[in-house]
């Protein structure tokens, strides 16, 4: 299994927009008020929150080994981090579809059937989301710029519970399913419905659930954390809860855009509710550079390392051949 023929070329052009709509940033608010932010916060700060992106990025791993456990995929730990880690990649993909590419990999160099492998992957997206909409309702609470107020925190509270007994419902368990089984990264690859319906709901269970819905926070709070770290440097007004609130609305945005890796919605909306809390453009516009670095790229750097490093556990011998031992359970 390789990387589809045509990711390198679409990489580039995802960095090229990126690039372009930075020096569209710097255009728009001052190129020398941006620069000057940057060299406030300085690397030693950079550093720091590109090291609670992977303390995100670890506990996410923990959680991928606790779902491959939950279905009974048994995988070599070095080939599990090989994939986790590579598929990383993928993060600048359409709401980050790509990632279906993990149970793709699994299947050619493991054997293990997509109707396990596929239900990992949906059920990563659906806690994450979970995850961070729950923070954004609970940053909302405390929220003093537009559309503040308690009220409005409940309502998304209540979206949110709304949310949770959505996903137990089977009708929408099949569609997630069948959704993800269309992707044309698995084309050509049957998918045993019942099979995947079945994995999904243990995934999706109440009791374990909770705590990998505790772990989703946990990790992605620490991004919100990475946006205070850069605040508190240079925008000390934006409080903690103030910068959960303003990450998590910007990644749900980001992922609600469709575009790759949110790109352009995520940025927009971080400059733009640290602007309600008035925080000057230059200002706002340096920091989610810091934070998009320091998360988004900083995600496809380790990704592409990973591939580097671990490249033969990624794309080794399939599972066809009559050399690779069985990798996962038959129970």
């Amino acid at each position: 299994m390789n990387l589809p023929s045509n990711f390198t070329r679409r990489a580039f052009l995802v960095a090229g927009l990126a690039a372009a709509a930075w020096i569209a940033a710097a255009l728009a608010f001052g190129w020398r008020g941006i620069v000057d932010a940057l060299a406030r916060f300085g690397p030693g700060g950079f550093a720091l929150v590109a090291g609670l992106s992977l303390v995100n990025y670890g506990l996410r791993y923990l959680r991928w080994e606790a779902f491959l456990r939950a279905v009974r995929i048994r995988v070599p730990r070095r080939t599990s981090f090989a994939v986790y880690f590579a598929t990383y990649v993928m993060v600048i993909t359409p709401g980050k579809l790509g990632e279906v590419f993990k149970a793709a990999i699994l299947r050619d160099r493991c054997g293990t059937p997509l109707a396990k492998g596929l239900p990992v992957v949906l059920a990563e997206r659906v806690y994450d989301f979970l995850a961070v909409l729950a923070l954004a309702a609970v940053g909302l609470a405390a929220w003093d710029g537009p559309w503040h107020g308690l009220h409005i925190a409940l309502a998304a509270g209540a979206g949110f519970a709304g949310l949770l007994l959505l996903v137990r419902q089977p009708a929408l368990r099949r569609r997630l399913v069948e959704r993800a089984a269309a992707s044309r990264h698995l084309q050509g690859r049957a998918v045993a419905l019942d099979e995947a319906l079945a994995a999904t709901s243990t995934l999706l269970a109440p009791g374990p659930g909770l705590v990998h819905l505790v772990v989703s926070t946990l990790a992605w709070f620490c991004e919100c954390a990475g946006l205070w770290l850069v605040c508190r440097t240079l925008a000390p007004q934006v409080a903690l809860t103030d910068a959960v609130f303003i990450y998590a609305a910007a990644t749900l945005a980001g992922s609600v855009s469709f575009l790759p890796g949110g790109l352009g919605g995520t940025e927009a909306v971080l400059i733009l509710l640290l602007g309600a809390l008035q925080v000057a453009g230059p200002t706002a516009a340096a920091a989610a550079f810091i934070v998009r670095v320091a998360t988004l790229w900083l995600a496809v750097l380790v990704g592409l390392a990973v591939f580097a490093a671990f490249r033969d556990e990624v794309v080794g011998p399939s599972a066809d051949d009559p050399t690779l031992p069985g990798a996962i359970s038959s129970d």
